[in-house]
């Protein structure tokens, strides 16, 4: 991530608000996409990219999916939007695996993370990725915006079977509707993409958990 640095900002207009987004994302896509083609190949025989529809032998390249994540219960995720019941610091995303790593044969780049929520009861963040930890956010800023995002100067990356862990701090008091029911919803979208080795990985049903 470079020095760190990063800039909260509307998510259709963040081209506006940060004009190397696009180059870094591509530089992110790069770097990923040779590392791949290395680490699941070799320097004399690199593995070829099939981007979304790879052949045998190839490797490809989709979104990030919910299904290589748990939300903050260790359950798995379908989609990104996931209910919070208690306030405080808590994990928001983790890895699927044990440990909280990524599963094998997938590896992620990742610009940011997007917070579409009528309502953004998430005030802060940090994460760590294997022994690396990263510094608190405040996202109160984002309550001025329509879509907000954090951008990242650079973009980084999850290796597979690495550990990864986004915390945040939930704002109280969590509501309690009429019914009884408790809880509020909050989308949190990691924006990148991620490359998988198995094409067979990704063929199963849309929102199933990936192993």
């Amino acid at each position: 991530m470079g020095q760190g640095s990063y800039v909260i900002c509307e998510m259709d207009s963040v081209q506006k608000e940060y004009p190397s987004f696009q180059a870094q994302m591509a530089k992110l896509e790069r770097d990923l996409l040779a590392k791949c083609a290395l680490d699941w190949g070799s320097v004399s025989q690199p593995k070829a990219f099939g981007k979304l529809t790879p052949k045998a032998g190839e490797f490809g390249r989709t979104t990030i999916l919910p299904g290589l994540f748990h939300d903050q219960n260790l359950a798995d995720l379908a989609t990104w939007r996931q209910l919070f019941i208690a306030a405080g610091n808590q994990v928001l995303l983790q890895g699927n695996g044990a440990g909280n790593t990524l599963p094998e044969d997938f590896k992620v780049g990742c610009m940011g993370f997007a917070f579409p929520n009528k309502e953004q009861n998430i005030t802060e963040i940090k994460m760590q990725i294997g022994d690396r930890k990263y510094g608190r956010i405040n996202l109160e800023e984002m309550r001025g915006y329509n879509k907000p995002a954090v951008i990242f100067e650079e973009g980084f990356t999850i290796e597979e079977e690495q550990s990864f862990e986004l915390y945040g701090y939930v704002e109280g008091p969590i509501p309690v509707a009429h019914d009884g029911y408790i809880g509020i919803h909050q989308r949190i979208v990691p924006i990148g993409f991620c490359c998988y080795r198995i094409i067979d990985k990704v063929l199963g049903n849309c929102g199933a958990t990936i192993i």
